[in-house]
């Protein structure tokens, strides 16, 4: 078993890794990787309930929210499900359940688990009203619009009924064929797809449903209930069977697994669930899961090749990365050439050399890995990180306190593309046509020195560019002129700070609400900022000379970020936060108010918060402002019938 230190670093990386993988559609791990970390942090806390500390991800489900959507609280928690692995955890999970329900003999259905997004949607009287992501399980991201597009789910039902159906939205593995170079795998895509803000786009990429649940009242087991969707008209998750013990379980899986290669969409499991749904409801669920479901996880993919070569690659921030250069070999339908080996560690740390056999695993369609050497030869040698950036040649450096070797050089080319990439990206400041291969030819060809020089390109420039036509000249000029009006978060995140992602670059913007206020920083302010530690605080410091010359740059160039709120109204600009319980509203019905009359929800006390709302039992956040106000802050303190009067006098 891991230790306690072992078990609070596992919290942090898999905090990190559940971040990319839920908020930003980008997993920085297979699932199985995320899996065996996640199974040693709940062994641990098995063994040790008294250490369970709060934000360990066993006791929340998916993802913030998205701040550029509207959100949607479900009537009853979207969850997610534990994971396992082996016939034996079939027959534990099984025996648990007969023990719980005293019933000596269950029936279960056993389906496949679709690698995609959760969504939960609502039909009125047989039209299609709205649909949402599963968000955090509670609340999540309404995305109607882009639900609308998928062509295999009916706007109107065969029947004037009014039923929630749950679903996985993916991509079939025969339309991301035309998708690859730009997602890592379909459930990227998919997921990137479902979250665009333009429903067009979204159209574009051709999604489709399965449905694994209904909520409708007068139907007794999951499969009656699925069969019922059938008869609606609605695509319903196929291959489902009756199981009524251990043994027929893990036979029917075993089956699936063998089948999964043949079929046009991906899976990365199965689901087991209690097919009694008064059953499921008696039984509830845990802080995560629910107790009547769990899902098997299918071994990774795995082949064994030769590794030719190591290459080195230079990222945005200077980090060196090397790269395994293959022998080509088919591994879960593609063939694969290269794969990541993360750091000069992890190499050591697996005993890998150039001219070795090794064992690759491709889990989930994600960018493959090398798992270990399995065969060594004479002839065999260590890699070894270059002393010196294999692109501009400068010194590389390694910290004490990192892993990473990085180039120092500010201006190198390498560093300078991935920017530019990075800056352009969707997620960052969505310039159309601005990728990879673009990038390059603008940096080699000394159009782009630095990332303002975006803003500087010309048509006459662009028309040098090796096949660059004039259409698609005038195409990019106007995206990126469209891309000068933008939301704050969007634009600290394209700068590409260091430790910076989008959650951070949205916890910043909310905090500071201004650029000006954000480059006048200092350490203190910085730790108060949501998920900001001192080690993100110091690299920010640190760089945000460099930046505040930049975004002067940019500032005359045109480029104007502003926090933007979906409404205007009397509250625009005000920051608020809830605390303790209201006895007129929920938390939901107030932050929502609040929003539609212009206002902001923070995550956190600060001097820049305008109201904090108290209801029955607050917690600490009302002692903190307290003591801002003491310090010489203007927090408005309310109570319930205060905050109602907000509204009263607009």
């Amino acid at each position: 078993m891991i230790s306690y230190d072992r078990y609070l670093t596992h919290i942090d990386l898999l905090n990190t890794y559940a971040k990319a993988y839920y908020e930003q559609d980008a997993p920085l791990v297979s699932d199985y990787e995320y899996d065996q970390l996640y199974k040693e942090i709940r062994e641990f806390e098995a063994a040790n309930p008294l250490l369970i500390i709060t934000n360990s991800p066993t006791h929340h489900i998916g993802g913030a929210p998205k701040p550029t959507f509207s959100t949607f609280t479900h009537p009853s928690i979207l969850p997610s499900l534990s994971n396992i692995f082996s016939f034996d955890e079939i027959q534990e999970f099984t025996n648990r359940l007969q023990r719980l329900t005293k019933m000596e003999q269950l029936i279960f259905s056993v389906e496949p688990k679709i690698d995609g997004l959760a969504v939960a949607i609502h039909y009125e009287k047989g039209h299609l009203k709205m649909g949402a992501t599963r968000g955090n399980g509670q609340v999540g991201e309404v995305i109607t619009q882009n639900i609308l597009t998928i062509s295999t789910l009916p706007r109107i039902l065969r029947e004037p009924i009014s039923i929630e159906v749950r679903g996985e939205v993916f991509i079939r593995r025969s339309v991301f064929d035309r998708l690859k170079s730009q997602f890592a795998n379909p459930r990227n895509a998919a997921a990137g797809s479902l979250r665009q803000l333009d429903p067009k786009i979204t159209a574009q990429r051709h999604l489709d449903i399965f449905l694994y649940q209904g909520i409708y009242p007068g139907i007794t087991t999951h499969i009656e209930m699925l069969e019922f969707l059938k008869t609606l008209g609605l695509p319903v998750i196929p291959h489902f069977k009756k199981a009524d013990s251990a043994k027929k379980i893990f036979a029917y899986i075993q089956s699936l697994e063998t089948q999964k290669n043949q079929n046009d969409f991906d899976t990365d499991g199965v689901v087991i669930k209690i097919n009694d749904l008064a059953i499921q409801h008696q039984l509830g669920l845990t802080t995560k899961a629910p107790r009547w479901a769990i899902a098997y996880k299918f071994e990774s993919d795995k082949a064994i090749t030769s590794l030719k070569d190591i290459i080195v690659q230079v990222g945005r921030t200077g980090v060196l990365t090397p790269v395994a250069l293959l022998e080509p070999v088919a591994l879960s339908g593609v063939i694969v050439q290269r794969a990541t080996l993360h750091n000069d560690d992890d190499i050591t740390r697996k005993g890998i050399k150039i001219g070795d056999r090794v064992l690759l695993q491709r889990a989930g369609e994600v960018i493959p890995q090398i798992l270990k050497t399995v065969e060594t030869f004479e002839s065999s040698r260590a890699f070894q990180m270059p002393d010196t950036c294999p692109v501009c040649q400068m010194p590389v450096v390694k910290a004490e306190d990192e892993v990473a070797y990085r180039c120092v050089n500010p201006a190198c080319p390498a560093q300078l593309k991935a920017r530019v990439v990075h800056f352009a990206s969707r997620d960052a400041m969505a310039i159309e046509g601005l990728g990879d291969a673009l990038a390059e030819q603008l940096v080699d060809s000394g159009f782009i020195r630095s990332l303002p020089d975006i803003y500087k390109l010309s048509k006459t420039q662009l028309l040098t560019i090796d096949r660059f036509a004039e259409k698609s000249a005038e195409n990019l000029i106007k995206a990126i002129n469209a891309s000068k009006i933008c939301e704050l978060a969007q634009f600290i995140f394209a700068c590409g700070i260091p430790f910076v992602g989008k959650t951070t670059a949205h916890h910043i913007a909310d905090y500071f609400g201004n650029l000006n206020a954000f480059c006048a920083t200092n350490l203190d302010e910085l730790l108060e900022v949501p998920e900001i530690g001192e080690k993100t605080a110091e690299i920010i410091l640190k760089t945000i000379s460099i930046f505040k010359i930049m975004i002067q740059e940019f500032i005359a160039l045109g480029v104007s970020p502003k926090i933007n709120s979906t409404f205007s109204g009397p509250l625009s600009g005000k920051r608020f936060l809830l605390t303790g319980t209201l006895n007129k509203l929920t938390r939901n019905q107030a932050e929502n108010r609040i929003i539609k009359a212009g206002g902001r929800m923070v995550s956190t006390i600060t001097q820049n918060l305008d109201y904090l709302i108290v209801g029955e039992s607050p917690g600490s956040k009302l002692k903190k402002a307290e003591n801002l106000n003491q310090k010489g802050s203007s927090i408005n303190i309310l109570d319930e019938m205060g905050f109602e009067s907000l509204f009263s006098n607009t």
